[in-house]
């Protein structure tokens, strides 16, 4: 497929494609929920915004590799689209089978493996409780009862009256702006385990290196002069 920024990836292929996060927040600002049944449009960006703020607020998560793996949890939705639940189940088993291996590539390319496996269970109840919060609000109230709502209480502080003004610009730039705060507060942190370690006995120090050398450990990509600093460390840790 052609992205925005006119890359190309093979959907069939998706490992080792490179999923910018430009064309990950262009996408989602612009691909709406619910085949577009809310009352006002509602993109995938705005709804993974929502998900991280959730876990943040409701269970007190402050781990960027947490919050950032929430942010990304449907960024592979840029690339396969937004399909609804009773589209997915007449589709049948071949769309989660493909879902999935899109999503674990975009995934991996931002290093969220690790923080997204570690934390699946609580980003899905944020997901599930946005989920929740968006019926009661933006869907119509006739029809039957979907089954979120009997599990997961909407969250009373979300106003999306106050966002309705938003376009799909705007949710673009949120969305990156977030992607790129969280990013900033895993570097630091990077940085900060890199300093400890010289700190350290060896056999930690070696440890403590050799996850920012392999950064998937970390759950983002880490800076080539941290990396750079670690590889150093760990030459040093091995004599």
């Amino acid at each position: 497929m052609l992205t925005a920024s006119g890359m190309v990836v093979d959907l069939l292929r998706p490992q080792g494609a490179v999923f910018s996060i430009s064309d990950i927040a262009h996408h989602l600002s612009q691909i709406n929920r619910y085949t577009g049944a809310a009352r006002r449009p509602l993109s995938v960006a705005e709804h993974s915004l929502l998900v991280c703020e959730i876990l943040e607020r409701e269970c007190g998560e402050r781990d960027p590799s947490v919050l950032l793996a929430a942010l990304m949890h449907d960024a592979h939705e840029a690339y396969t689209q937004d399909l609804s639940t009773p589209a997915k189940q007449a589709v049948g088993a071949a769309w989660g089978e493909f879902e999935n291996r899109v999503q674990f590539a975009v995934l991996r390319h931002h290093g969220l493996i690790t923080a997204y496996t570690a934390a699946r269970e609580r980003i899905c109840w944020a997901d599930r409780t946005a989920l929740a919060t968006e019926r009661a609000a933006l869907l119509p109230q006739d029809g039957p009862e979907w089954g979120v709502m009997r599990t997961h209480t909407p969250v009373s502080w979300h106003d999306f009256d106050r966002f309705s003004a938003y376009d799909w610009q705007s949710w673009r730039d949120a969305f990156e702006l977030r992607y790129q705060a969280l990013g900033l507060a895993l570097n630091i942190r990077a940085e900060e385990i890199a300093a400890r370690a010289t700190t350290l006995p060896g056999a930690a120090a070696i440890a403590l290196c050799r996850r920012l050398v392999h950064p998937e450990d970390l759950g983002h990509a880490v800076p080539s002069e941290v990396r750079l600093l670690a590889r150093n460390a760990l030459k040093g840790g091995d004599h």
